[in-house]
């Protein structure tokens, strides 16, 4: 299948949303063997926004960014585009509002999964989301990456899609989701209101698991490929 449904098929009745409370399972920035203590999860996904928001924000990683998005994921931790995505200056910044003492590695999927919330909140968190974005026709995955779908992790389809679905159901409490800091109490009550659409978006028979920032990373990026499919032009 080449497009992203607008809406799953029935609720599932056994949605568990306090998986959503689960703790974040790993930042983008994962400490080495000889660390001599753990920085707090929460601290981790904030700093992983903190380096996203500003990698996004750098001009000469554009290409790079715009290049390691349309890989599948998982592909970024080899490729070029991938190393050629790294900022030093951002890994230095984001570090600064922390009490982190050890030296911290890269993890490049952890990195794509929050690249798409940053370039949602530096494209669309000062105006909110464009109208227009439950009524666009679905999206073409084809379009988006530079392999054939066919190979696609099997995660991917059903995560996007339910992100596409809850996108479209719930648009403005999508972008309190994404404007949210990670842990805080917007955060919070974005994922309250947001329990409704998630259980309507669920096909009958799926099952997911997820947490915070798998939930965020499946959002983000279906929310800014649908915002800026409404924000373009129509020819």
């Amino acid at each position: 299948m080449d497009s992203i449904p607008v809406e799953g098929d029935a609720p599932m009745l056994g949605l568990m949303i306090a998986t959503l409370l689960m703790p974040v399972q790993a930042g983008a920035f994962g400490e080495r063997e000889n660390a001599m203590r753990k920085a707090p999860r929460h601290d981790a996904a904030r700093q992983t926004e903190e380096y996203t928001d500003c990698l996004v924000n750098e001009q000469d990683k554009r290409a790079a960014i715009d290049q390691l998005l349309r890989e599948f994921p998982g592909d970024g931790t080899t490729s070029a585009a991938g190393r050629a995505a790294v900022s030093e200056e951002c890994v230095r910044a984001s570090m600064r509002n922390y009490q982190i003492t050890v030296k911290l590695s890269y993890s490049y999927e952890a990195i794509r999964a929050a690249l798409y919330p940053a370039l949602y909140r530096r494209d669309f968190g000062r105006s909110g989301p464009p109208a227009g974005i439950a009524a666009l026709e679905p999206l073409t995955l084809s379009t988006e990456f530079d392999r054939d779908i066919a190979t696609l992790p099997a995660d991917y389809r059903p995560r996007r899609a339910l992100g596409d679905c809850v996108s479209r159901e719930a648009p403005q409490d999508t972008h309190a989701l994404l404007t949210a800091a990670p842990y805080s109490k917007a955060e919070d009550s974005a994922l309250s209101a947001l329990s409704l659409p998630l259980a309507k978006c669920l096909p009958k028979g799926e099952t997911f698991r997820l947490n915070r920032a798998t939930l965020r990373a499946s959002i983000g990026e279906a929310m800014y490929k649908l915002a800026l499919a409404a924000r373009t032009p129509k020819p």
